[in-house]
């Protein structure tokens, strides 16, 4: 564990290169790099405590212009806002280091030593200091005794505080006791990065790096990276037509290739080199305009600062980036990566599109991997009973008791459409005929045969069927077998059942003989015929 002193790493730039390394050393997985949550506070204090004094300038100079203009200033000043300031910077070198804790007890104790002015506080004048550095040091000394298995390299040039590493004042000797051969004092940055780090640099290491930015894994982690850009006020880019076009995200990962990259530094560290460098990106792909409307395809230019490694399994760390921009269209060799960048995109489509043509439909895989097991399981007799109850079911469906409803229904239509209905008597005559005549003797045949069809329906060949039916729930055999539309026959009372039901004498006669007709008898009234 390397553990950094507030003054090792005061102001430090997030995007320098100490912090750049500091990143190197935690990525690598070899070295934890932490701060104090004491030393994390007075990093951000120190961020911050310009900050009252600017805003209260600014308010100043307001007030002053205020009173010089003829007219009511407009402008305004959001209030200060320093826990949020310090919020910011909390966050930040949390980024950077690994934070350990500072606990009420270290606390407590710390200022403790203070009041006493005892090391590694000390005495100024008529004033004790030192309360935050006794903090940080029983931190430290805390972390020791809960991580017996670590050893901490304390990263302070603080010499008259904390000692020079071998010695301690009292009464840090007897804090330390037990605890001397597990914390080693490094006076600065440099000390760090010469012990734990092996700078590389130089031509071979811009090639080394130029060749692990084009590699197929950290191309990939560029694309993913890339796919998060999103604006509100839209990026610049280039069009297919070599039109500017405007663009506000991407609709996938898009395609990209390396332009560039500078200001490379390389560290070795336990074997593996760490590299951070300035990268531009020439960037292709789908993307939507201000209301997510497909805009077509984009060219962008990116610039980015990242932090990757040697290492196969080590993803790239984006540091910073730029805002994308239009690429250039005057400069050749970035026209001539574009133009390969549009025949990969168009390649990848056109493959695309000719494996949807030869793919079979969800549909069809489904009945295929349905089907084809269940057929495994059958051997060749099972099919063929199957096929001869299929032959039976036809047979049963055209057989003699559907010519027979067919028969009767077109009875029935002469019997609806026919003479009858223009004559009442003729209508009852017929009935009577009909009652005795061959629609009833059709419907006793049918009734006669239902015995046979009920048989025929639960023969050994129809209960085989429903058997493989049921082993093969996604075959439905009936279904598979072409409509046939079987015409239903209503029932109709006749006419002598509803003059029973309505209590008419008539339909007693109806049982007896037929009598031969008899002619009307004729009259004359008044010159006019009346039949009856």
């Amino acid at each position: 564990m390397i553990i950094f002193d507030t003054n090792a790493v005061n102001l430090l730039p997030p995007g320098g290169p100490r912090a750049d390394i500091i990143r190197k050393l935690r990525q690598s997985g070899h070295h934890r790099v932490a701060v104090p949550w004491m030393v994390l506070e007075e990093m951000a204090a120190h961020q911050a405590q310009l900050y009252p004094r600017k805003h209260q300038a600014v308010v100043n100079t307001l007030a002053k212009l205020r009173d010089f203009l003829p007219w009511d200033l407009e402008s305004s000043l959001e209030p200060l806002d320093l826990e949020r300031f310090l919020e910011h910077w909390r966050g930040v070198y949390g980024e950077i280091f690994e934070v350990i804790e500072t606990s009420n007890e270290a606390i407590r104790r710390g200022f403790q030593r203070e009041a006493m002015a005892l090391p590694p506080a000390k005495r100024a004048d008529d004033h004790s200091v030192g309360g935050r550095d006794a903090a940080i040091w029983f931190s430290i000394l805390e972390f020791l005794k809960q991580t017996p298995d670590e050893h901490v390299h304390f990263v302070t040039n603080n010499t008259s505080d904390f000692g020079d590493g071998t010695t301690y004042p009292f009464p840090m000797d007897e804090d330390v006791r037990g605890l001397e051969g597990r914390l080693t004092r490094l006076k600065d940055f440099n000390d760090v990065v010469s012990q734990f780090t092996k700078e590389v640099s130089g031509k071979e290491a811009e090639a080394a790096a130029a060749e692990l930015l084009r590699s197929p894994s950290v191309r990939a982690g560029i694309a993913q990276a890339a796919r998060s850009l999103s604006t509100l006020s839209g990026f610049a880019g280039l069009g297919d037509d070599g039109a500017p076009e405007e663009w506000y995200a991407w609709c996938e990962d898009p395609e990209v290739e390396l332009l560039s990259v500078t200001e490379v530094t390389g560290h070795e560290i336990e074997s593996d080199v760490w590299y951070t460098a300035k990268a531009r990106w020439l960037l292709y792909g789908l993307a939507v305009d201000e209301t997510e409307t497909l805009a077509g395809n984009v060219a962008s230019l990116w610039g980015i600062k990242i932090l990757f490694s040697t290492r196969d399994d080590e993803t790239p760390t984006l540091l910073a980036s730029d805002v994308p921009a239009s690429p250039d269209d005057g400069d050749e060799s970035c026209m001539e990566i574009l133009k390969s960048l549009k025949k990969r995109v168009a390649d990848v489509a056109a493959a695309a599109k000719r494996s949807l043509l030869t793919t079979p439909t969800p549909v069809e895989r489904a009945v295929a991997d349905q089907i084809a097991p269940s057929l495994a399981k059958l051997d060749v007799a099972t099919i063929r009973v199957a096929q001869q109850a299929v032959a039976q079911q036809a047979a049963l469906i055209n057989g003699p008791v559907q010519r027979l409803a067919r028969q009767m229904a077109a009875e029935q239509a002469k019997l609806i459409n026919g003479p009858g209905q223009q004559l009442a008597g003729q209508i009852v005559a017929d009935q009577a005929k009909l009652f005795n005549g061959p629609v009833q003797q059709l419907v006793r045949q049918m009734e006669a045969n239902r015995a046979a069809l009920q048989a025929a329906i639960n023969s050994p060949a129809i209960r085989h069927v429903q058997q493989i039916a049921a082993s093969l729930p996604e075959l439905d055999i009936a279904t598979s077998l072409p409509k046939i539309d079987v015409p239903v026959v209503a029932y109709r009372p006749s006419v002598r059942e509803q003059m029973v039901e309505q209590g008419d004498e008539q339909a007693q006669v109806w049982d007896a003989p037929e009598a031969p007709e008899a002619e009307p008898d004729r009259t004359q009234v008044d010159g006019d015929s009346t039949s009856e």
